[in-house]
């Protein structure tokens, strides 16, 4: 039955994209992350991040958090470039009309921190790891944190999923996992990049990544001047 899935998945993207790529862990018998890669596609969309698996170039990585994800990419003259993107979704107060916003922001990285994240890829064995499914007493849970990792080559496209490795105990993948996600996002500088961004969200609420709702100390005047302005994006 998987297998007959596989083909069927496979079709659909050639018959859309015209690609010949082969795909990895999406539906497939070593690994299935049918959930997650469609909730991935889901905000793909809102980020307006180009999706992978239609990606021409000849190397292109990224790794996710809840509220930030790291590309990495090969360019035609063989060096590597790479960006960092953060974003937030909006709350809005109870028995308000939803504004389904989100704010996004990418900042590039240098040559050289692309560089590296490039090889922390590769010197980690990362690409090698199974996705979570495949992976010998691996939990899941309610609450905590989901982590997408992205691979693409001009024959290629693997996605695979993770579930908070900090919750796993002393499973030594679990620890690989972690460990690249730490080294990935400290080399990107992504904690001063999240400070920076969130000075900037222009929500009175929003998430945090994650469940929490961060609220803004607001005055009366400022707090009706953001519902005023909720109210006139809804209208």
């Amino acid at each position: 039955m998987k297998t007959l899935q596989t083909i069927i998945f496979l079709l659909f993207f050639s018959s859309i994209f015209g690609q010949t790529k082969t795909f990895h862990n999406i539906v497939s018998s070593k690994g299935d992350t049918t959930y997650w890669y469609s909730y991935h596609c889901h905000i793909l969309k809102k980020l307006s991040l180009i999706p992978l698996e239609t990606s021409a170039q000849k190397e292109y990585f990224r790794v996710w958090t809840n509220k930030q994800a790291i590309d990495i990419w090969q360019n035609q003259s063989g060096t590597f470039s790479g960006t960092i993107t953060n974003w937030t979704a909006e709350c809005v107060p109870e028995k308000e009309k939803e504004t389904n916003r989100v704010y996004v922001l990418t900042k590039p990285l240098n040559a050289d921190t692309a560089t590296l994240i490039r090889q922390l890829y590769i010197s980690s064995g990362i690409l090698n790891l199974p996705t979570e499914d495949s992976i010998k007493d691996w939990q899941q849970g309610l609450d905590g944190v989901m982590y997408f990792i992205e691979h693409s080559t001009t024959d290629n496209y693997s996605f695979k999923s993770y579930w908070t490795p900090q919750a796993q105990g002393k499973l030594i993948e679990a620890i690989q996992v972690q460990n690249f996600i730490d080294n990935a996002f400290k080399l990107a500088n992504a904690q001063t990049v999240w400070k920076l961004f969130s000075k900037q969200i222009p929500y009175e609420c929003y998430m945090n990544g994650g469940p929490s709702v961060t609220m803004k100390i607001l005055t009366k005047k400022e707090k009706k001047k953001y519902a005023k302005e909720r109210k006139n994006y809804c209208q």
